[in-house]
């Protein structure tokens, strides 16, 4: 299956990068910029995985997606939300030979008139979080930074606060997740996914 425009160009850096850190152990001089790992400032917008959408294993390569050996778990929302209120929510992620993270996360309804429609709002509460929203559309999505890719003991974790939406509907929030080896390729990477549904609890 070939990819589209956007996604094969950023493989394509990805693989230029591999290239010219080939060429480096034989002796030639590649651009600094080239061992930069393709993604580490945070992944192109629409890889959560949800509603259509292509995930992590676009760019990066190794096992099976949900390779048995990782977690990929949601803090903060097992009650439900209430709409309109700010919920502190925490990715947590766990795999082994973790070197280096990522993530995408999008909050948007999951039936109704609104379907795969965003909702709500985002905010990130430190360096290691940013949000993006494509221009003209309505979903905001979640991932992480630069600061935000170092793990510790194979494990990380991204906190944010999500402002529910006034609406009282479900919400589904889709994440993909990226476990890297280090080795500034994107070659025997790892790569999980989860959705979680989020019930309204009330008022």
């Amino acid at each position: 299956m070939s990819l589209p425009g956007p996604a094969a160009a950023l493989c394509a850096a990805g693989l230029f990068a591999m290239v010219a850190a080939a060429a480096w152990d034989s002796g030639a001089r590649p651009h600094a910029a080239a061992h930069t790992p393709p993604h580490i400032e945070g992944p192109p917008p629409g890889h959560t995985g949800g509603f259509g959408e292509p995930t992590c294993a676009t760019c990066h390569f190794g096992a099976p997606l949900n390779e048995p050996g990782g977690t990929l778990e949601v803090i903060g929302l097992e009650g439900g939300y209430r709409p309109g209120q700010r919920h502190p929510v925490t990715v947590r992620f766990e795999s082994f030979d973790m070197l280096a993270a990522g993530f995408q996360g999008a909050f948007r309804f999951e039936g109704g008139d609104r379907l795969g429609a965003g909702a709500g709002e985002i905010r990130p509460l430190d360096d290691r979080v940013t949000v993006f929203r494509p221009e003209g559309g309505d979903t905001e999505y979640v991932q992480h930074t630069r600061a935000g890719s170092a793990p510790t003991d194979g494990a990380i974790e991204w906190t944010f606060e999500w402002r529910a939406p006034e609406t009282e509907a479900p919400v589904v929030f889709h994440i993909a997740a990226n476990s890297g080896g280090g080795d500034d390729s994107p070659l025997d990477d790892l790569v999980y996914t989860l959705s979680v549904t989020i019930p309204s609890g009330g008022r």
